[in-house]
């Protein structure tokens, strides 16, 4: 067991590294911070020109490197570099790397794929550093195991969301983990839901602004042109975040969770309002939309769904707003910003004669207040 505080924060480490990649979840001041943190430590120190490489991707050798740092409170390796060398029994670990990984194999922060393999050069995956990581801090077995320990990471507040669109960890994915853990500022406290809270997977409260703003990351991140299609559009992309309380929601539809608009729809509302926690509720209220709020435009005969969009604003006094949709010509858009037109219109869809009808689901808690967003979009973002 490893109950010194030293200890905890090495499996603060893991739970960073049980992340995969990309500085998508977190904001580039958090990263900016992290790098400060972890640099002053001496915990992250960068290439031989002082650049951390943020968006590589992390090796095994290079986590052992980071574990070392991070646990070796008495600096007994700097004293013994040659005795935990030899300790190192894995040949395919370069010299640099030996004391680091000889060091984790005997404190069992880490083991090889066998007795003489390690992988030093392999990335880090996010089950397994999950697992290591929950292994570390003594989190107890019975709540999880290898197939729960992304989800478990990521309610324990120490996850970013988007980390699980890559199978594999970023150095910038670990910076922010460990800065997360070390200085105390993680989204969630240990042990609790976000879903009790009402939170997002900012770690923010649910309010509208707090929504906008992972929206406005969002446009950055999935900009209007990205491909984005069915399973049979060549080279598309595809929902890959956990959404849980989303798929629910699709499920009601009989639509896929992963292509298409309805894919892109809960890939938008699982990054914003997380996986498992915040589960959606029929909105019946159309004059309540909010952003982020799922809207299904159904067929009046048939029932069937034409087309998912994600809500961007509250409807304004012309009953209109703006919304981001995937799989418009096989592609992710979002409100031409120097344009007025283009909303959505409430007053399309409903009443006598009209051939569709909106559906809307919202992820806000009965308890968050309508406080109303409209004209919130377009939001200055190029």
């Amino acid at each position: 067991m490893y109950r010194s505080i030293a200890v905890t924060c090495a499996a603060a480490a893991l739970f960073y590294a049980a992340l995969p990649v990309r500085t998508s979840a977190y904001s580039w001041t958090e990263a900016e911070k992290a790098v400060l943190y972890l640099s002053e430590r001496s915990i992250m120190v960068g290439d031989s020109s002082g650049d951390m490489r943020l968006n590589d991707t992390l090796s095994r050798s290079e986590l052992a490197v980071i574990l070392t740092r991070i646990s070796d409170e008495g600096s007994a390796l700097a004293d013994s570099e040659d005795y935990y060398s030899n300790l190192c029994a894995f040949g395919d670990v370069p010299a640099w790397a030996r004391p680091y990984v000889g060091y984790c194999s005997v404190s069992g922060l880490m083991i090889g794929y066998t007795s003489d393999v390690f992988g030093a050069t392999d990335p880090v995956t996010v089950p397994d550093a999950c697992t290591v990581a929950l292994h570390c801090l003594d989190y107890p077995t019975h709540l999880w195991d290898y197939s729960s320990s992304v989800q478990t990471a990521l309610e324990l507040g120490l996850l970013p969301q988007e980390a699980v669109l890559s199978p594999e960890i970023s150095r910038g994915d670990i910076a922010v983990m460990l800065y997360r853990m070390l200085s105390g500022t993680q989204t969630a406290a240990p042990g609790t839901s976000a879903s009790a809270g009402g939170f997002l997977v900012n770690g923010k409260p649910i309010t509208e602004e707090n929504v906008l703003e992972l929206l406005r990351e969002l446009e950055t991140r999935w900009p209007t042109g990205t491909l984005w299609g069915t399973h049979d559009t060549p080279n598309t992309n595809k929902n890959e975040v956990p959404c849980t309380q989303a798929r629910n929601i699709m499920n009601q539809y009989r639509l896929s969770e992963y292509y298409g608009c309805s894919g892109y729809a809960a890939m938008v509302s699982s990054l914003i309002f997380g996986d498992s926690s915040n589960p959606g509720r029929r909105l019946d209220d159309l004059s309540q939309i909010r952003p982020g709020d799922i809207i299904f435009r159904v067929h009046n005969e048939t029932g069937n769904v034409w087309h998912v969009v994600v809500a961007l604003e509250s409807p304004n006094e012309n009953h209109a707003f703006h919304v981001t949709e995937g799989n418009v010509g096989a592609t992710v858009q979002w409100p031409d910003q120097t344009s007025s037109y283009g909303r959505n219109n409430l007053d399309s869809f409903g009443g006598d004669g009209k051939t569709y009808h909106l559906e809307v689901w919202t992820r806000y808690p009965e308890g968050i207040p309508f406080t109303g967003s409209a004209n919130a979009w377009p939001t200055g973002n190029t």
